[in-house]
């Protein structure tokens, strides 16, 4: 993949961000230079695509996925980029990387650029190089999920082992609580976003969604959420955001299924009066 690079800080200097101007990729997310995005191999950092899945199977469309953006405001704390137009669905897409206190806020929007009304729902994709992922949901994952997940301490927790795995190992999970989380080499990335009620979610799709690659020599696990399925008018947009946050976990922290000490801290940094998630 082509790479030109725009540069995003954080309002705490720590926390960096890396994004391509080649698909408006993500491609880094780091803390003290430490990135939790895979950087390296054929699926490296974290994108956005229209689901269902189904609209375009694979590979996903090339001018959203992989094709050169225009950049529309470039600044030390903003990214805002646009891409061109898919013809078989008539969308593009708009992303806006905006600077918070600990992270980022990424903001998507779906532009029907087409003469009819198109459906279609929000979806990220980021990928990490594995560790242990973990969400909480009022219900067990959906019926085509493919891969074991352990519920405890009423959580839902995956932890990656590759060389265990076959197939196309996946997650689909609805009615969460609007957060996903990844603790893997030290550091802790949680993805915040708006809920979405099972029956607004795209056909064989889920709020939620965990990929696991099946190969010990290019390893890697994808954290997914969705949006709501939204019908767009000719000229319309859809928006959606998700808050990016990272921390590097303290050495006393037990990062296992189950972990108190994982779940104290991801409360305490989404809690609503927490200066921790505050947006800079």
């Amino acid at each position: 993949m082509k790479q030109e690079l725009l540069k995003l800080k954080s309002s705490c200097a720590s926390r960096q961000m890396e994004v391509s101007i080649y698909g408006g990729r993500v491609l880094s997310f780091s803390i003290n230079k430490q990135n939790a995005l895979v950087d390296s191999g054929a699926q490296v950092g974290s994108t956005f695509w229209p689901s269902p899945q189904s609209l375009w199977d694979w590979p996903p469309p090339i001018a959203l996925d992989s094709a050169r953006y225009s950049t529309l405001e470039v600044s030390d704390r903003k990214i805002c980029l646009q891409s061109g137009v898919d013809h078989s669905l008539g969308i593009s897409v708009m992303k806006t990387f905006t600077s918070a206190l600990n992270g980022f806020h990424m903001e998507y929007a779906l532009v029907n650029s087409s003469n009819e009304t198109v459906t279609v729902a929000p979806w990220e994709i980021s990928r990490v190089s594995g560790g242990l992922s973990f969400y909480a949901a009022n219900s067990p994952p959906e019926i085509q999920s493919s891969c074991e997940i352990k519920h405890v301490n009423d959580h839902y927790w995956y932890q990656y082992e590759p060389g265990k795995l076959q197939g196309i190992p996946k997650i689909y999970a609805n009615n969460t609580a609007g957060w996903l989380a990844n603790a893997n080499e030290g550091l802790l990335l949680i993805k915040r976003f708006p809920q979405v009620e099972p029956k607004f979610i795209a056909p064989s799709e889920a709020e939620v969604e965990i990929y696991a690659h099946a190969d010990v020599e290019t390893p890697y696990v994808e954290v997914e959420q969705q949006g709501a399925f939204k019908a767009i008018k000719p000229g319309m947009e859809s928006r959606w955001a998700v808050d990016w946050f990272l921390f590097e976990l303290p050495s006393d922290v037990r990062v296992e299924a189950g972990s108190a000490d994982l779940l104290s801290f991801v409360a305490d940094v989404l809690r609503p009066d927490s200066c921790v998630a505050e947006v800079g």
